[in-house]
């Protein structure tokens, strides 16, 4: 099953045992989860044990199970969402990050999807190192994390306006996701901003979402339903198609190359 098909598969499993967030966030975020499994699909190989980090509400962790793949899935308060994961038959294990070890070793891929944002940042590096521990020589690391510095950040920020979105700790530009990484004993060996959540991040019905790959889309959507999301989701657009730098999303796809060596940092300034 490929990815796509592996995570519309998943629809019924949500719509049955989650909630209305669940299911929400299944349609808004398809695209982005979409994404994410696609880098799985290159990099790992079927049949290869995968880590997803941070999992809730078990999506992703489905859909890999669907893909072939041996799945385990970590989360600090997966409870809420168990029953999703064991609809998929997902391997789940409670894990607080930023006091645990994850206890397991020679993976072949972690996802870290959304999850270093709700990081402290003092814990950053001892987690990414965590990651790498778990994970066998060459192994890869597949993150995704918010982009600071993208338009809509910048635009708050000038209306005087917390650019940081409310749930999270802190966010990050690429230049700092790059660094830690590799600190954390990886080479990078794709990195890029993605358009997809300016493209999908917006007012839309369910189905919609699913049918989103394209400007035309967008404009589309927006000409049927005009609320003011929906109108500056599409004015943008083509700027941040010719500067990359100004999308909403950073994705970096790292392989473990040498064992971590994490400096303590002091939290004091």
């Amino acid at each position: 099953m490929n990815a796509r098909e592996a995570l519309l598969s998943v629809s019924s499993i949500v719509e049955s045992f989650g909630d209305q967030k669940a299911i929400s966030s299944f349609y808004l975020e398809f695209n982005r989860r979409l994404e994410t499994l696609k880098l799985v699909e290159t990099f790992c190989k079927p049949g290869s044990l995968v880590l997803d980090i941070g999992a809730q509400p078990f999506i992703i962790s489905c859909a890999l199970k669907n893909m072939g793949y041996r799945v385990i899935a970590f989360d600090i308060e997966p409870e809420h969402y168990l029953d999703i994961a064991k609809a998929c038959d997902v391997n789940v294990l409670k894990c607080d990050l930023e006091k645990e070890e994850l206890k397991v070793e020679e993976a072949d891929c972690a996802v870290f999807a959304e999850v270093l944002e709700h990081l402290h940042y003092y814990y950053v590096p001892t987690i990414l190192a965590k990651i790498n521990r778990a994970l066998k020589m060459e192994g890869y690391l597949i993150l995704t994390t918010p982009n600071i510095a993208s338009l809509f950040r910048r635009l708050r920020l000038l209306l005087g306006r917390q650019p940081v979105y409310e749930h999270h700790v802190r966010e990050y530009t690429m230049s700092e996701v790059l660094r830690i990484i590799k600190e954390a004993g990886f080479d990078i060996v794709k990195a890029y901003y993605s358009a997809v959540n300016d493209l999908t991040f917006i007012d839309a019905e369910p189905e919609e979402y699913l049918r989103i790959a394209s400007y035309k889309d967008l404009l589309r959507i927006t000409i049927k339903r005009p609320t003011k999301l929906n109108i500056l989701r599409a004015s943008a657009y083509p700027l941040i198609r010719l500067r990359p730098a100004l999308r909403q999303l950073i994705v970096v796809v790292g392989r473990k190359t040498k064992e971590p060596c994490v400096e303590v940092v002091e939290r004091w300034g």
